[in-house]
């Protein structure tokens, strides 16, 4: 039966539940919705959790993971390689809470290996695969084409065909299989985003102002403004390479990707664990990112789990939110300092002027 046409609720259609049915239908968020999930996903949890087998999906998780770590790495370990293993987030929602953003993040080591190895057209098949997985994982999609060399269409054409075939293949085996499947999640997603807001720390920040909750889209805008800047004063001959050395530098990747997902509706903690990688690989080796990351586990501090009143299951006490903004302040102000030094010495290098030269630049 596919689960994209058939709701949990329709399998309890009779009155008379018994306990073990009534306990299984309460840990179901939305009875009377079909499911979200990708086809991969679902085919993945259909092999791995036969029985019922939470151990057995762990264990998938632990050996994938481990075996795709260790491809990428080549068994070499640095700082931020050991904080990818001992951080205690990803344990956590992995091997606790069985999230599969285990499934994006072990994909991501083998992209990441094919990309050193330059096997383009079989990156860019696992890339389509993670995205279709995962659609925010389309923030890995900007953060590398760069390696495509787009002076030989071929070459991208191939990487473009195959980034397609990775995203759509699960899909057409899907709709193979269940013929009659016509929407796979998608107006589910947009029903969620619509009707669910969770988490959203930056909402009582605002509010404190009397300002309706920007979220962080000040702080895209002026991240914005700043790498265009960088950009731009950058010397031409060699100002790609430059521009993404500084920022893999400055964890400009990883910043955009934490300003987007505090754009969406829901804060869902292990939503952020996809960035991971961008730290893993990041120049910086600056531990305020994993605090960023860190940051959404405090949605699990609920009134209900508090003792509170509250008016719905998830809320949430704004004295807890505006404790996750202030340190979410002040990770991101440390960032943008850096970032701000790094403009003050370019501007300071773009006014020295040839010598007898009128103005501010004149040095004699």
């Amino acid at each position: 039966m596919s689960p994209y046409q058939i709701a949990p609720l329709d399998y309890f259609q009779k009155l008379n539940l018994n306990e073990s049915e009534i306990e299984i239908l309460s840990q179901i968020n939305h009875p009377d919705w079909t499911t979200i999930y990708s086809p991969f996903v679902l085919l993945y949890f259909a092999l791995f959790s036969f029985g019922f087998s939470g151990f057995l999906l762990k264990l998938s998780y632990l050996v994938f993971e481990t075996f795709s770590f260790l491809f990428f790495s080549k068994g070499k370990f640095n700082k931020s390689g050991l904080l990818y293993w001992i951080f205690p987030v990803l344990i956590k929602e992995v091997y606790i809470n069985l999230h599969f953003e285990i499934l994006i993040l072990s994909l991501m080591w083998i992209y990441f290996s094919f990309l050193r190895e330059k096997k383009f057209v079989s990156a860019k098949f696992l890339l389509g695969l993670v995205i279709h997985i995962k659609i925010l994982s389309i923030l890995f999609l900007f953060s590398t084409t760069h390696k495509i060399n787009f002076k030989k269409w071929t070459k991208w054409i191939l990487s473009l065909f195959s980034g397609l075939a990775g995203f759509l293949i699960f899909y057409l085996i899907y709709y193979f299989i269940f013929p009659n499947t016509i929407d796979f999640g998608i107006s589910n997603l947009y029903k969620f985003g619509g009707n669910f807001k969770f988490n959203q720390f930056y909402e009582p920040f605002w509010r404190i102002f009397g300002i309706t909750d920007l979220k962080t889209f000040p702080f895209l805008l002026q991240l914005i403004t700043v790498s265009v800047f960088i950009w731009i004063s950058l010397e031409k001959k060699k100002r790609l390479p430059n521009f993404l050395f500084t920022a893999r530098k400055l964890d400009l990747y990883f910043l955009f990707g934490y300003l987007f997902l505090t754009l969406l509706p829901v804060y869902n903690p292990w939503y952020f664990l996809i960035l991971v990688p961008f730290l893993v690989l990041s120049k910086s080796e600056n531990l305020s990112p994993w605090i960023l990351i860190t940051l959404p586990q405090f949605s699990y501090f609920t009134k209900v789990r508090l003792g509170y009143d509250f008016t719905y299951f998830y809320e949430i006490p704004d004295s807890i939110l505006l404790l996750e903004v202030t340190i979410s302040l002040i990770c991101l102000l440390w960032h943008f300092k850096q970032i701000f030094i790094l403009l003050y010495k370019i501007s300071n290098i773009s006014n020295i002027a040839p010598k007898g030269s009128i103005g501010y630049g004149n040095r004699t």
